[in-house]
């Protein structure tokens, strides 16, 4: 609606329309050094965040050792009202959904994903034993590309767990970029420099390696994605531009020189000079070759 009313009147707009961001955790991290990260990204804010991660991607030969180590901690999460003037003493690490109507949407997108396959682990319901919007932290595996967690933004405390087969980077990438979103993404591995060349080949507008969700607290980082995660950036030079109605302008700044029209290309321009003199001028200002700059001043002196 907001790109629709925009256009209506030609505004400029940036669009953050939201992202399904992965994070993933190459065969050779340290288990219990990023289970904190997995946690961190799917449950903060009750997983209530634009760039929360809604995917993550295990390598298979890590698989068992990291459900086995996360589900437990994820089990342990106390969900409750975090506030002091509704009785609670504020021991909670899940709160609330902000919106009802967010419960349906997840409850459909699990429900799709263990019809086709999926293994649910825990939670997958409203928290039937508080009063209120709260949905249980879940943790789901087995996720694959044709079902609609995979490719549609949950925004609510669910851990999607897709294998990445054969501890195979290329598939990896492949897994990854099928899906519509491209707004963050972290990668977890032991060499810096294989999360930097995993972290380039992902689709996105943002991207940590070792890190998670920084891009956003670095003001002067354009924060942003691509596809149908929006275009534009905030934050950043480039957030202020997009801010602003940009022109350009051009003065003399050497006192005593004026602009002139050089007279073979003055009208009516004089056929025989204009054309070499021009072609000069092309050649002195676009040609990286020193000898083909020399020859276009050659030129301009030859036919001014």
């Amino acid at each position: 609606d907001g790109m629709e009313g925009c256009a209506r009147s030609l505004k400029p707009v940036v669009l953050e329309l939201g992202g399904k961001d992965p994070m993933v955790f190459c065969e050779d991290v340290n288990i219990e050094s990023v289970i904190p990260w997995a946690m961190r990204g799917c449950f903060q804010n009750c997983g209530q965040n634009c760039c929360g991660v809604e995917r993550l991607f295990v390598y298979s030969s890590i698989l068992t050792q990291f459900l086995d180590t996360i589900i437990p901690r994820v089990k342990a999460l106390r969900q409750g009202n975090p506030l002091a003037n509704c009785g609670s003493d504020g021991n909670v690490d899940c709160g609330a959904m902000v919106m009802d109507g967010q419960m349906a949407i997840i409850q459909a997108l699990v429900d799709d994903a263990v019809a086709k396959g999926a293994t649910l682990h825990c939670g997958g319901r409203r928290n039937t034993a508080l009063a209120g919007q709260f949905y249980e932290p879940t943790v789901i595996s087995g996720i694959t590309g044709d079902m609609r967690i995979s490719q549609e933004e949950v925004f609510g405390p669910v851990m999607c767990i897709s294998t990445v087969p054969h501890d195979s980077d290329a598939a990896a990438i492949r897994l990854i970029n099928n899906c519509s979103f491209g707004l963050g993404s972290s990668v977890y591995s032991a060499s810096q420099t294989r999360g930097m060349k995993l972290g380039r080949a992902i689709r996105c507008g943002m991207f940590t390696v070792n890190d998670f969700g920084v891009n956003y607290l670095i003001q002067s980082l354009p924060f942003g994605g691509v596809k149908d995660s929006g275009f534009g950036r905030f934050a950043g030079p480039e957030g202020l531009r997009a801010c602003c109605l940009e022109r350009s302008v051009v003065e003399d700044r050497i006192w005593g020189v004026r602009t002139s029209i050089p007279p073979p290309i003055s009208y009516p321009i004089e056929v025989g000079r204009a054309l070499p003199f021009a072609m000069g001028l092309v050649k002195m200002f676009y040609c990286e070759g020193i000898l083909d700059k020399l020859r276009g001043i050659f030129a301009l002196i030859q036919y001014s």
